[in-house]
């Protein structure tokens, strides 16, 4: 039943591609709760399919054929390896898009961020200084999730240095224990080579 409705909520997102679906509504057509929803639009995201969320709903974006590959990433840090973190992506090619977290309650919360560089992850870093600053997975004992763009590789790239260590869970170990680290995830993303 899950991969039927995982099929059937694709087809009715490309169907109504103008239009943004809320969650209560595709909750209530499919007879599921909306976390389920969340559940499904995160898995139809892993496998490839380009859905947005909007603040009137979720909505299908055509594939464009892009130079760039992306991937989520599922992490779990304090506040203080947000530099390292940020640092450790942009300093080996990605572009990170967005912080987001699933909320027991709210189901999936994001912000867009689009750091690119250094000066950007320096500049966010700052307005988080400025401000009486919790980060969003604060509200998830710190468990979140970046999705993470980068160009394609045509050749081998060198790296200069090796980020910081930082705890990750890559998208295909989930519902495991085990844990990498941030650098193998991210080297193997960027050359373009399967990620163990």
């Amino acid at each position: 039943m899950p991969k039927e409705r995982k099929a059937e909520l694709l087809k009715l997102l490309k169907k109504t591609r103008q239009k943004p679906l809320n969650g209560q509504s595709l909750a209530e057509h499919f007879h599921v709760t909306r976390q389920i929803i969340v559940q499904d639009i995160a898995l139809l995201r892993a496998d490839g399919a380009t859905i947005l969320s909007t603040n009137r709903g979720y909505v299908y974006k055509e594939q464009e054929s892009s130079p760039y590959v992306h991937r989520l990433f599922k992490v779990k840090h304090d506040t203080e390896a947000i530099e390292s973190e940020l640092l450790a992506i942009v300093d080996n090619g990605g572009r990170v898009q967005n912080i987001q977290i699933d909320h027991p309650v709210y189901g999936e919360i994001q912000t867009l961020v689009k750091l690119t560089c250094r000066r950007d992850v320096q500049h966010f870093l700052e307005q988080i200084h400025q401000a009486d600053f919790r980060p969003l997975s604060s509200l998830t004992d710190g468990v979140h999730y970046h999705l993470v763009e980068a160009e394609k590789p045509t050749r081998p790239r060198l790296y200069r240095r090796r980020p910081q260590q930082i705890r990750v869970f890559s998208e295909r170990r989930l519902n495991e224990k085990s844990t990498t680290r941030l650098c193998g995830a991210l080297f193997s993303f960027f050359r373009g080579m399967p990620f163990p």
